[in-house]
């Protein structure tokens, strides 16, 4: 070979070869670091959707109750309620239980909503207010003045 053909020696290529490895494995590491975390991201949501739902649904049934809300009549002795005791989406089961943080019967309870799965390393919690039909009803009409 004489000196003046140009090209790559085989020191040149493996030296190419393993830079190239090495930036393709840390691309594959964030990459695959990402998908876990648009994963996690996805769960929390899910869990937080579960937790609005069971409030809406709550209060939903509170706006048939007329005497004070007891948290009693939504929910059986282990927190859990009959609508919420297995919400399957994706496979994954989602369980929600419920907490009173008000004392006493009254026509509003506040309360908290806990929703966990098997994915989730810390339950998502939501506050909210259950309220019946009588602080739901509008506003009498006011007079409106006239004028002469």
């Amino acid at each position: 070979m004489s000196d003046s053909e140009k090209g790559f020696t085989l020191i040149e290529v493996l030296v190419s070869i393993v830079v190239l490895s090495i930036v393709s494995f840390s691309l594959l590491t964030i990459f695959t670091q990402s998908l876990k975390t648009t994963h996690d991201s996805l769960n929390q949501t899910i869990a937080n959707q579960v937790a609005q739902n069971t409030l809406h649904t709550l209060n939903r049934r509170a706006a048939t109750i007329k005497e004070p809300l007891k948290l009693s009549q939504f929910i059986n002795q282990d927190g859990t309620c009959d609508f919420c005791e297995d919400t399957r989406i994706h496979g994954d089961k989602y369980v929600a239980t419920i907490e009173s943080l008000s004392s006493g019967p009254g026509h509003t309870i506040e309360v908290k909503i806990s929703v966990t799965t098997s994915r989730l390393q810390t339950p998502v919690t939501l506050k909210g207010v259950i309220s019946n039909a009588t602080l739901r009803e509008p506003f009498p009409e006011t007079a409106v003045p006239t004028t002469n």
